[in-house]
C-alpha cells in the first residue's frame, strides 16, 4: 500500500526563514562595513593627496626664496633680500593689502598661521608664484609682484581651505590651493651658531620680538632662517555616516631638537575642537632653504 506524501511542518519551515534572514542580514551588514571602510580609506587617500600636494608646493616656494640674479644691477636688485623674503604672521588672514604691507585679520580656522614669501622674477620666467604663474622680473627693490601668501580661509560652504594670495597683472587675487586644510601652522627655523643648521625653531610673533630686541648693530634674525617647519591638520570634506574617535594632535610632535619652545595656542587641537563625523589626518615637514637670507653668504 503506498504511503502518502507529508509536506514541511510549520515549525521547520520557520526555522528555514529565520535561518535565510539571518545570513541576508550577515551579508548587508558586511556590506555596509565594507562600504564604510572604502568610503574612509578613500577619503584618507584624498587627504594625503592633498597634503603632499601643499607640502611640494611651499617645498617649491621656499627652494626659490633669497633667490637672486647676480647680473642685475643693484638698484633693481638687491644682492640678498635682507628683510621679507620669509615672513609670517600668527594666527591671521589675509584681508587686503597696502603697498607697504598686506592687512591682516585673525584667523577663522584654528588659529592658522600666514606665510608669505617673496620671490624675485628673472627673464626666462622660471620663477613661479603660488598660483602657478610666471613672476615678472623686480621693476625695483619696492616691487611686490613676487609676494606668495598662503593662509587658511572658507570656501562657499564654509570648509577651511588653503588660499594663495598673489599679485597679478593689475591687482592682488586669491585663488583655493587645497580643501580640507583645518590647521596650518609655521615655525621658522634660525641657525644662530653659524653651522647652516637650524638649532631654534619660533614662531611668527616670536621671531617678531626677537627682531625687535635686537642690537641695532646685528645682522636681523630674519637672515638666520634657515628652513622652516611646516604642521598641517586635515579634515575630510565628506561627513562620514558614523562618529569617528577623535584624539588631540600635537601638530609639531614631541620633537625638542625641532621645536624647542613650549606647546601654545594653535600647536595642539583638543578633540573638543573636531567634527565628530569627519576624519582628520595630521602632517608636518621641516624644510630647508636652498639659498641663504645672510648679506654675507
Amino acid at each position: 500500500m503506498r504511503r502518502a506524501d507529508r509536506g514541511e511542518s510549520l515549525v521547520s519551515l520557520m526555522v528555514a526563514l529565520s535561518l535565510s534572514l539571518g545570513i541576508v542580514l550577515s551579508a548587508i551588514h558586511l556590506t555596509v562595513q565594507a562600504e564604510l571602510l572604502h568610503q574612509r580609506a578613500r577619503q584618507f587617500s584624498l587627504l594625503e593627496d592633498q597634503a603632499h600636494q601643499v607640502i611640494e608646493l611651499i617645498e617649491r616656494l621656499l627652494q626659490q626664496a633669497g633667490d637672486v640674479d647676480v647680473a642685475k644691477p643693484m638698484p633693481v636688485q638687491a644682492a640678498r633680500p635682507l628683510e621679507g623674503a620669509v615672513d609670517g604672521a600668527d594666527n591671521a588672514i589675509v584681508s587686503g593689502n597696502t603697498q607697504a604691507s598686506i592687512v591682516t585679520a585673525k584667523s577663522v580656522s584654528l588659529a592658522s598661521d600666514l606665510l608669505l614669501i617673496h620671490l624675485r622674477g628673472d627673464d626666462m620666467g622660471r620663477v613661479i608664484n603660488c598660483a602657478g604663474f610666471p613672476i615678472p622680473v623686480a621693476a625695483g627693490p619696492n616691487d611686490f609682484s613676487g609676494r606668495s601668501v598662503l593662509y587658511v580661509g572658507l570656501d562657499p560652504a564654509n570648509e577651511p581651505e588653503l588660499r594663495c594670495y598673489f599679485r597679478g597683472s593689475s591687482q592682488w587675487s586669491s585663488q583655493a590651493l587645497a580643501t580640507g586644510v583645518l590647521t596650518f601652522q609655521v615655525r621658522f627655523g634660525l641657525d644662530t651658531d653659524n653651522d647652516s643648521l637650524p638649532n631654534l625653531f619660533v614662531s611668527a610673533s616670536q621671531l617678531s620680538d626677537i627682531t625687535a630686541h635686537q642690537a641695532a648693530s646685528e645682522l636681523s634674525p630674519r637672515t638666520r632662517i634657515v628652513a622652516l617647519h611646516i604642521a598641517l591638520l586635515m579634515r575630510s570634506t565628506q561627513r562620514l555616516a558614523s562618529s569617528v574617535v577623535a584624539k588631540p594632535f600635537l601638530l609639531f610632535g614631541w620633537k625638542p631638537e625641532v621645536c624647542v619652545n613650549d606647546l601654545g595656542v594653535g600647536e595642539q587641537v583638543l578633540p573638543s575642537q573636531l567634527k565628530p563625523n569627519r576624519l582628520y589626518r595630521q602632517f608636518d615637514k621641516v624644510i630647508f632653504l636652498n639659498n641663504s637670507l645672510r648679506p654675507d653668504a
